[in-house]
């Protein structure tokens, strides 16, 4: 397995949890405003033992985040035996992942306590935003995947002025409740050290922007999350 490194604790990653959070390196999407983009590449190799004895060092946490990059890039085998040995130290696993591997998300949700996962545009944007033109339809299936686990996950935006408005959240929104999703989670887009230069001159919207949108979104997602400064429900 390839990784960037690990965070030992954070308050802010899983739900309810004081979790470590693993960076995996490695990512199939290109988005212009992405801050990680420095894990697209590099990294060191370790075995999944070796990485799960590093994070048990830790009493503090309960839980362990997956993230990146994008996890489901590494060897589902390795992946899969990653997860079972925090499982067996007793530790909740959580997943963020961007949607692209549907087949390789289902094979490990028996495994999961948690999932995130990204929903970045409209339809017609996302090949644009994502840099692959099969993109969306992969999200989808993801999507329809984790509705019908029964793990608990959420969908969320982070929300970037040039490529999402409040007319592309409404749409977003319509879809998520084709699908039933019951939570999603509106991101502060942060304009630092994106991997596109420009998208550092964006200026992201206010706070006001998400808890008006968010209330509308209501009406399609029963529960919408605002991170910003901090997570509120509204």
């Amino acid at each position: 397995m390839r990784y960037g490194g690990i965070l030992d604790l954070s308050t802010i990653d899983f739900p309810k949890k004081l979790c470590s959070v693993v960076f995996f390196v490695g990512c199939p999407f290109r988005c212009p405003y992405c801050q990680n983009h420095r894990l697209f590449s590099g990294g060191v190799e370790a075995k999944p033992s070796d990485i799960a004895k590093e994070i048990r060092k830790n009493y503090l946490i309960d839980g362990v985040c997956l993230t990146g990059g994008e996890p489901l890039l590494q060897d589902i085998d390795e992946l899969r035996s990653f997860i079972k040995i925090l499982k067996d130290y007793g530790l909740f696993v959580k997943l963020d992942t961007n949607g692209y591997y549907p087949d390789r998300l289902e094979v490990l949700m028996d495994l999961l306590d948690y999932v995130a996962m990204d929903f970045k545009a409209i339809p017609e944007r996302y090949a644009e935003v994502t840099k692959r033109e099969d993109s969306f339809e992969k999200v989808l299936k993801s999507l329809k995947i984790l509705v019908n686990s029964g793990v608990d996950y959420e969908i969320r935006t982070t929300v970037v002025p040039t490529i999402t408005d409040e007319e592309d959240l409404i749409r977003i929104g319509e879809i998520l409740s084709s699908y039933n999703v019951k939570r999603y989670v509106l991101q502060r887009f942060v304009n630092e050290d994106t991997f596109d230069p420009r998208f550092r001159e964006v200026t992201p919207y206010p706070k006001e922007f998400y808890y008006r949108v968010g209330a509308k979104l209501k009406e399609f997602v029963p529960e919408i999350i605002i991170r910003y400064e901090t997570e509120e429900k509204i």
